[in-house]
């Protein structure tokens, strides 16, 4: 992608936030610096598919095949029709579904999903009720392969997702001052079901 791709979905992102501000939960997209430190919590070596949730204009996307990730093993879901398009458009390999993620688990079951390497989430969790919140976090556990993330940006000091709630430990891994806002990455994970 060129300057002048990466300027004009920045300002398809801008023009839709100004639309739906809870929907989209931020102003700006995710700058390059997040997006990269989220796909490096992703390890490339271990197989199966990657759930990519609130995929938006693509710049998780983007970081987690620059980090070595096949796109056909991307499953990517994004709820705004032209951002769907576009994704679609530019990663013709990866399964792309136009879906609210918060109903992940229908998503999941109405295709069959096999246990995933990772799941990655854009998505704008504190304009949702706690129990939203939960049930996607809950729900992505269940998916995940024993061990692995579930990988989450928040602009709170806190996790987006009491990990109490759910009996597992959310761990900050790293806060990105590079992002309108600055955004901190937490990983959930569940130790107890770990093989």
């Amino acid at each position: 992608m060129n300057a002048l791709t990466d300027f004009s979905h920045s300002l398809r992102f801008i023009a839709t936030a100004t639309r739906y501000p809870l929907k989209m939960g931020a102003i700006w997209p995710s700058s390059p610096e997040l997006a990269k430190a989220m796909a490096d919590q992703v390890d490339p070596q271990i197989g199966g598919p990657i759930i990519e949730l609130g995929s938006g204009t693509g710049s998780i996307t983007k970081a987690l095949i620059e980090r070595g990730i096949d796109e056909s093993r991307l499953i990517l879901i994004e709820s705004h029709p032209h951002f769907f398009s576009d994704l679609c458009a530019r990663y013709p390999k990866a399964q792309c579904f136009c879906e609210d993620a918060f109903a992940l688990q229908k998503i999941a079951e109405r295709n069959d999903f096999p246990k995933v390497a990772a799941i990655i989430s854009g998505l704008p969790l504190r304009t949702q009720s706690k129990t939203q919140r939960q049930n996607l976090v809950r729900t992505g556990l269940r998916l995940l392969k024993p061990e692995a993330p579930f990988i989450q940006f928040s602009y709170g000091l806190d996790p987006p997702v009491d990990g109490r709630d759910l009996n597992v430990q959310p761990f900050p891994v790293k806060t990105i001052w590079k992002n309108i806002p600055p955004a901190r990455i937490w990983v959930y994970r569940d130790l107890a079901h770990s093989g």
